[in-house]
């Protein structure tokens, strides 16, 4: 299952009708995280973290993704708490590991919000109805960086947190999409919805985050938006231009079929990140709970996927990570995770380049294997050469 073919035309310049420019090598200034991470239950004030012991404890477990509200961190405007957070990167110090910090937006955010005039969006989540913020609401933008300072001036130098998330108001407050059932889309545009003004609600969002934790990188979720890519597009080109590979992308709709066929313009942007930046993904369902939704390689597949694409970061469900049939292929692919991304010329995946690799593509090319079909076209020819060879050239970073 290989999937290099596209990104690579991206940055070749190709063109696959995204709009996105050729990629950027990673410089190594910041770190970007690898590894097995636990997308583990959120943080809240009724005793339950994050950071599970029995979960904690496992050697190939490399992090842990802390989710808590902004609700529960800013209780009132400008007062802070930040016990919850603190409790949680003391216990990662405690089991020698990583966290990854997201700080749940949008239905999540301060009920104080309202009374400060912050203009609210009302829709159902299931059986509830629930209100978020409108994200260009100046004043809610106003509020969110606050905080979003005042958390990097007590965080900014925890080496703890691996990794931080850039979120925003949306419809669960992590990811991008926004509520989409038919009343959301007449709500939406009776509420002044563009593109272009939630595009620069999230751009704001991210240079906020990037302000305040020079020193960590930082990600955000790329998703369509009332059916359509172009946000998530503007929003990732902003990124690109302006940070370059300190922000990187995350999937939290991680799975073969989502990739594949639901969302192919979210996995190209994921997949130009994994050479530009950093790239995540957040397998969205447990094995152990719904087999049913993997692929039909099983959980292998999802992995695969994911790897060949450039990905050193997966937070799977504590569910999996705590299934003895499963510990095996955790094993396995936290060691995979955390072999470096070199580029797509690496086709043995083992962070460097060398005549095995030269070896594999001839190979390929020979026998008209799409691994070797470098452009994507369905021909096998001198441009497929000549991309690789150029992907070989240019080394690892």
């Amino acid at each position: 299952m290989h999937t290099h073919i596209a990104t690579i035309a991206i940055c070749m310049g190709a063109g696959l009708g995204t709009g996105i420019s050729a990629g950027l090598a990673f410089a190594g200034e910041i770190t970007p995280p690898a590894g097995l991470y636990c997308s583990c239950p959120p943080t809240t004030g009724n005793g339950n973290g994050s950071v599970i012991p029995e979960v904690a404890q496992l050697d190939h477990v490399d992090g842990v993704l802390v989710r808590m509200e902004w609700g529960t961190l800013e209780p009132s405007p400008g007062v802070y708490d930040w016990s919850l957070l603190d409790e949680q990167i003391s216990r990662a110090d405690q089991y020698g590991i990583k966290i990854s910090l997201a700080v749940v937006n949008g239905s999540a955010a301060p009920s104080w919000l309202s009374s400060m005039g912050v203009e609210m969006f009302s829709f159902q989540f299931g059986t509830e109805t629930r209100e978020m913020p409108i994200p260009w609401d100046s004043t809610f933008q106003s509020r969110w960086t606050q905080f979003i300072a005042a958390m990097g001036t007590r965080y900014a130098n925890e080496d703890t947190i691996s990794l931080v998330y850039a979120t925003n108001s949306s419809r669960n407050g992590f990811e991008m999409q926004l509520p989409f059932s038919p009343a959301d889309q007449i709500n939406w545009q009776a509420a002044g919805y563009s593109d272009a003004l939630y595009a620069d609600s999230w751009k704001t969002a991210i240079d906020a985050f990037v302000g305040a934790f020079p020193n960590h990188p930082v990600s955000h979720e790329v998703h369509p938006v009332l059916g359509s890519d172009d946000v998530a597009i503007n929003v990732y080109q902003h990124a690109r231009d302006t940070h370059a590979e300190t922000v990187g992308v995350l999937a939290a709709w991680w799975m073969v079929h989502n990739a594949l066929d639901v969302y192919p313009g979210m996995f190209e942007i994921l997949k130009d990140a994994s050479l530009a930046s950093h790239s995540q993904v957040q397998v969205a369902n447990s094995y152990t709970n719904t087999p049913d939704r993997f692929s039909d390689e099983g959980y292998q597949g999802e992995i695969d996927l994911a790897i060949e694409s450039g990905v050193r970061y997966m937070e799977v469900w504590n569910s999996d990570l705590l299934n003895a049939s499963l510990t095996d292929l955790m094993i396995e692919t936290s060691a995979r995770l955390n072999t470096p991304f070199c580029n797509f010329a690496d086709l043995d995946q083992n962070g460097y380049l060398d005549f095995f690799d030269v070896s594999a593509f001839l190979g390929a090319f020979t026998a008209q294997d799409q691994t070797a079909d470098y452009t994507g076209d369905g021909a096998f020819d001198f441009f497929d050469v000549s991309t690789f060879l150029s992907m070989f050239n240019d080394g690892c970073p």
